[in-house]
């Protein structure tokens, strides 16, 4: 399966910092998700990289994040 590029203006889920406050773009509902980062424990231990450059976690598979600032 090949890489997924992000939405426009988000960034690679590669670079995804899970300790970090972001948004997220999940796929499946097409919807941002805000990411406190309080989850952040979990993340690391139940997230699935996908081929695809996207992440499974929970009920969710992320293919972007921004910064909850922008940029």
């Amino acid at each position: 399966m090949p890489t997924r590029n992000p939405p426009p203006t988000l960034h690679p889920m590669k670079d995804f910092d899970p300790s970090e406050p972001a948004i997220l773009h999940d796929l499946i509902s097409d919807r941002i998700i805000t990411w406190s980062g309080e989850d952040a424990a979990a993340f690391h231990r139940a997230h699935i990289e996908r081929a695809d450059g996207t992440v499974a976690w929970n009920e969710f598979v992320f293919d972007g994040w921004g910064n909850v600032l922008g940029g």
